[in-house]
């Protein structure tokens, strides 16, 4: 991890603007005319980053499951929370292996709880903000939790845009931290992330049961490089899972502080419309 948190991807620099007619200079988009696009920016007040630690093994995972993908249909919170699951491979050797787990996420795990000045780690792990709470089952302290992070002033400001191709999707993350930032703290990370998915489990604590998913992270990069002046602007292509309708994926960014894993800032942008 070489003391970063979540160093689950190549680190990219970049100048801090890279508009379509840029990204085709560089190879990134064919020559073409470019494709329609999307795009998502920040507000002026923070959104609250919702990290769900999960494994299809683990028997108390599916009502944490459920209740993350509650908070993403929620109308009310739409902007105000930014759900992603994490799949971890700890249970796999328990009987039942799971296809979303990924072991950069057990060792995100282990860096952010680390962070936090603690050893364990367990499932479901719920962290908002790079911070373990568990109270999230408690829906009135978890929204005033949600709510106490709503009203301060944003830390970082984001712009997520999708270009979506073939079996492709090129997205592109800037933005900048307010003046007088420490950037050489910071990393920005981006996720893509899919809904609907399903699993007939047949082996392990959840043995004959069907378990339902949203917000599962198919793929995280990061951390990726802040200037200087606080300025970034990465562009990065994601190959869609084979299995994937359009519709179900979305994009998430994220500024972290790398030293304590506190979040400065979180943005989703689902699917462009089709």
């Amino acid at each position: 991890m070489n003391g970063m948190i979540g160093d689950t991807g190549r680190r990219r620099g970049g100048p801090w603007a890279l508009p379509v007619l840029g990204l085709m200079a560089m190879g990134l988009l064919p020559s073409a005319a470019p494709a329609a696009s999307c795009r998502a920016r920040s507000g002026p007040t923070q959104a609250a980053l919702i990290e769900l630690y999960t494994s299809e093994g683990c028997s108390s995972c599916p009502p944490a499951d459920r209740w993350l993908a509650a908070l993403a249909a929620e109308p009310a919170l739409r902007g105000k929370v930014v759900p992603l699951a994490l799949h971890v491979d700890y249970w796999d050797s328990l009987g039942w292996r799971d296809r979303f787990a990924q072991s950069d996420f057990g060792a995100r795990q282990r860096a952010l709880t680390a962070a936090q000045g603690s050893k364990t780690i367990f499932t479901p792990q719920v962290m908002i903000n790079g911070r373990t709470t568990l109270n999230w089952g408690q829906d009135a302290a978890f929204r005033q939790h949600v709510a106490a992070i709503n009203a301060r002033p944003a830390e970082a400001e984001l712009t997520l845009e999708i270009v979506p191709a073939t079996d492709t999707w090129l997205t592109q993350v800037q933005g900048r931290l307010q003046p007088g930032a420490a950037a050489a703290r910071v990393g920005v990370f981006v996720a893509l992330y899919q809904d609907g998915l399903s699993s007939q489990v047949t082996a392990g604590e959840n043995a004959a049961r069907r378990l339902r998913h949203e917000r599962v992270t198919r793929e995280l990069i990061g951390p990726l490089s802040v200037a200087a002046d606080g300025r970034f602007a990465h562009p990065h292509r994601f190959h869609l899972p084979e299995d994937a309708r359009p519709r179900d994926l979305g994009v998430v960014a994220f500024v972290q502080d790398q030293t304590d894993g506190q979040v400065w800032q979180a943005l989703a942008l689902a699917a462009c419309p089709e």
